[in-house]
């Protein structure tokens, strides 16, 4: 039993989509993509400049498109999967990969997603900082420290020694100084334009509901593991209101592996670029197979 898993933000990099291994199928998908955006996507991914991918509106369909060429691309080579899980934007490449929705309706969709998460962050700045190395009592004394300062989440839980927290940048600060002070494990600051799954992002969750709900979703064709609770759901209004949840909740990694695993996978195979997903999932299944397409050898 293979899984497939999407990354997110944080992986894309200039020049990604030129490492598919099929170029004509990747070149006749991004055009598809350009001609619902209205912008030249390719250029953006393969010359543009690092800060313009960065941007937050411009990552998301970049990813999402790169990660469907590789879905194609593996598809073309008689390579499919039996269930599927995604990081954060990720989420939304194993849905449509899954049937859940049109591939049309997902650029638009993520390029909203985007804009939206944008436009929430200039209104409430914030940052996001990995925390690794500390144990879950030390997590919540650091997070407990952060919050005299402000509004800061556990956001991402991705792995039992990483866990990454967001929110304003006042209270990431202090729980950046609270690891320091403590002397174990370390703080890394990262380099998000936005306070992504914390509270801050509420108002962009309800603004994003409504955009969801104008696109057709479909039962998907095999299960995808929801990054809210680490399930698979079935019914389209539930996958709905779970990616909504997701605008503004922790993303559930370390438990989605977990889930994967109990359904009885064996194979693990990273869809998109730069391997962070592999790396952290050699961590969670040492004795699994676990491998990105990137480090593939292709013919």
């Amino acid at each position: 039993m293979i899984a497939f898993l999407f990354p997110g933000q944080g992986s894309q990099y200039v020049g990604m989509a030129g490492n598919v291994v099929d170029p004509m199928l990747t070149r006749r998908l991004f055009e598809r993509a350009s001609g619902v955006l209205g912008l030249d996507l390719w250029n953006l991914v393969e010359a543009g400049d690092e800060a313009a991918l960065t941007r937050t509106e411009n990552t998301q369909p970049a990813l999402f498109a790169t990660e469907m060429a590789w879905v194609e691309a593996l598809a073309s080579r008689g390579m499919v999967c039996d269930v599927a899980a995604g990081h954060s934007l990720g989420e939304f490449s194993a849905l449509c990969c899954a049937g859940v929705f049109t591939f049309e309706d997902g650029i638009r969709l993520v390029r909203r997603r985007g804009e939206i998460m944008a436009r929430a962050a200039s209104g409430s700045p914030g940052t996001m900082a990995a925390i690794v190395g500390l144990d879950d009592n030390d997590l919540q004394r650091v997070l407990a420290e952060g919050r005299r300062s402000g509004i800061v989440e556990a956001a991402n839980y991705n792995a039992a020694d990483q866990t990454v927290v967001s929110g304003e940048m006042a209270a990431v600060d202090r729980v950046i100084g609270a690891v320091k002070a403590i002397g174990r494990g370390r703080a890394i600051k990262l380099r998000v334009g936005a306070p992504f799954h914390s509270p801050i992002m509420a108002d962009g969750a309800a603004e994003f509901g409504a955009v969801l709900r104008d696109v057709a979703f479909f039962r998907p064709r095999f299960p995808v593991v929801n990054n809210v609770a680490a399930l698979s759901e079935d019914d389209p209004e539930a996958i709905r209101e779970c990616l909504v949840a997701q605008f503004r909740s922790p993303v559930q990694w370390v438990r989605t592996m977990e889930a994967l695993q109990r359904m009885g996978t064996s194979e693990y195979l990273e869809v998109g670029p730069k391997g962070v997903l592999t790396a952290l999932g050699r961590k969670a299944v040492p004795a699994g197979n676990v491998r990105a397409v990137e480090e593939e050898k292709w013919q």
